[in-house]
């Protein structure tokens, strides 16, 4: 950081934090690498859903205590 002072003003030129990314690889964005995401249990069928025990999303198949409002939707042919 480069703090410049002047009389009764102060300016930063330049503030610079952690390292720029030059290059993001396929497997970093896998469902797995995300923080508070557990796809252990992940197969055919399963989708993510808040496990508030667990503090923590999980793949699942069982969708307990679950009330999905779907909205309105319009059909015109």
């Amino acid at each position: 950081m480069a703090i410049v002072i002047s009389g009764s003003k102060t300016q930063v030129r330049k503030v610079v934090i952690g390292t720029p990314v030059k290059k993001v690889t396929a497997g970093a964005f896998n469902i797995s690498n995300l923080g508070g995401v557990d796809v252990s249990g992940a197969e055919n069928g399963a989708v993510i859903v808040y496990d508030a025990d667990q503090g923590k999303f999980i793949a699942d198949k069982t969708l307990e205590d679950t009330n999905i409002t779907g909205g309105q939707y319009w059909w015109h042919q």
